[in-house]
């Protein structure tokens, strides 16, 4: 019951913000993106998505991205927890960065339209023929507007997201950083399911642990086989940690505590 009332909730407090911009821009901008700017395409939807997470009782924080912050197109790697990781990295980047969704997205009201309008491409899982053209339509999409990509490797999200250690990752997804010869940055995560959960709380954790850098040389030296075990391998070693920093943050009671204005502190 709890679940059904937070979604309803989260629904009332979005819905007419979400119209509104449907019919202002995502619908014109997923028409015709070449007729806009990237750059001013990503700046409307990230304040759409910074305004819905507001809403969410959510505590993001994000380690290391300061660290590694690309100066350049990129692709990022990460474990895959909760629906909403697609937004909560487009809320932490200032630069651009779309996203290779599975095909089913596409169909999904306002999302499918959102993920075109930000140049996002759609996979279908199914049909490895179509996954090198979305690939080279993606790198043609870094090369022609500087847009980095997001991609999770597990291809759906974890099931037990406490299980200690992410799903098998595929070696494909890694082949849009060999294609465009850009750098591959790897992040853990952890906690975004919480939004759409049954936990009492004013606050939930979201942990980002931005984690290494692998740079061109690096992915054509290692291919995508070998990327994806040492990115799966490197991973794993962190996932534990971000699990306990979960409960101990709810042990610890600060569930109760009003989630902090993150927004304004996040590393871009």
């Amino acid at each position: 019951m709890r679940k059904t009332w937070r979604k309803i909730r989260i629904f009332l407090l979005c819905f007419w913000r979400v119209v509104f911009d449907y019919f202002a821009w995502i619908l014109p901008y997923s028409r015709h993106p070449e007729r806009y700017p990237l750059q001013q395409r990503y700046d409307r939807g990230r304040a759409l998505v910074l305004f819905v997470l507001r809403k969410l009782k959510l505590n993001v924080n994000v380690d290391g991205l300061s660290e590694l912050t690309p100066q350049e197109p990129c692709l990022f790697i990460a474990n895959h927890v909760g629906a909403l990781d697609p937004l909560i990295h487009i809320a932490i980047s200032t630069r651009p960065v779309a996203f290779v969704a599975k095909i089913e997205a596409k169909k999904i009201p306002v999302v499918g339209r959102f993920i075109r309008a930000i140049d996002g491409v759609f996979l279908d899982r199914n049909d490895p023929f179509q996954a090198v053209r979305v690939f080279r339509e993606a790198v043609n999409f870094m090369r022609k507007d500087g847009a980095s990509f997001v991609i999770f490797p597990e291809g759906t999200r974890q099931k037990n997201p406490y299980g200690g250690k992410a799903n098998e990752f595929h070696p494909g997804s890694f082949k849009i950083a060999e294609m465009a010869k850009c750098p591959v940055y790897l992040y853990a995560q952890f906690g975004s399911f919480h939004a759409f959960g049954g936990q009492k709380g004013r606050s939930h954790l979201v942990q980002l642990r931005f984690l290494k850098r692998f740079d061109p040389s690096d992915v054509a030296s290692l291919r995508s086989v070998n990327l994806s075990n040492q990115s799966l391998m490197i991973i794993d070693e962190t996932y534990p940690r971000l699990v306990q920093a979960d409960k101990n943050y709810e042990s610890g009671g600060k569930t109760k505590d009003k989630a902090p204005k993150w927004w304004n502190n996040i590393e871009s």
